[in-house]
Parts: structure tokens; sequence; C-alpha cells
């Protein structure tokens, strides 16, 4: 305790991990994300890295945008094209009912 009660913690009280993590993300933080939760994992760990309601029992997410993330980076990789590709919304695409995207043809995504 320091002077007026404050808690004072330094670094030999915080574990060298969540140190490292801190500085990475202070370097390049995670980018905004309006899911009601969600999780990072350290792949070669198999840890939690961090997340926001990660505990929380939920219902997948559509198996479409899954099934469409998969595809298009499986497309991107095969035929070489960047993160900052430009595609084009077609009619066919504009029109499908049922979406929240609000779409409109003619409106250009990148990959």
């Amino acid at each position: 305790m320091g002077k007026n009660g404050q808690l004072i913690i330094t670094e030999q009280d915080i574990p060298a991990k969540e140190i490292k993590l801190a500085k990475i993300l202070m370097d390049k933080p995670a980018p905004h994300c309006s899911a009601q939760s969600w999780a990072i994992f350290d792949q070669k760990t198999n840890a939690l890295m961090f997340g926001k309601n990660e505990k929380e029992r939920r219902e997948v997410a559509s198996i479409t945008k899954i099934m469409t993330c998969y595809v298009v980076l499986q497309l991107q990789e095969r035929f070489k094209q960047k993160d900052d590709t430009l595609v084009e919304i077609s009619d066919d695409a504009a029109g499908i009912h049922g979406t929240s995207a609000d779409l409109l043809a003619g409106d250009t995504l990148t990959i």
C-alpha cells in the first residue's frame, strides 16, 4: 500500500505472460468486435488469451457466414489475391432476400 491507502502494483506482481500480451496489444490493438461473445486462443498452447463472455453457452454463428469466409479464403489462396482486392456486388447477389448486409448491386467490398 502506498500513501493514502492506494494499492500499488509493480511489474513483479504481474505474470510475464500478461505483460507480454499487454505490450503486443499496445503495439497492435485487437480490431473492434461487436459480437456478444468471442475468444482468442493461442493455437500453439491451446490457451485462452482473452475474450468477452467466452464461457457463456451460445448457438453457433451462421453456417452460411462461416462457409462464405472459408470459400473466400480458399479462392483467395488459389488465385493469389491480396486482402485489399475489390469485389463488386452483382445484381443476383444484391437481390438475395434474408440477408442483413443491405448490399446493393455495384457496391464494392474488399476481401
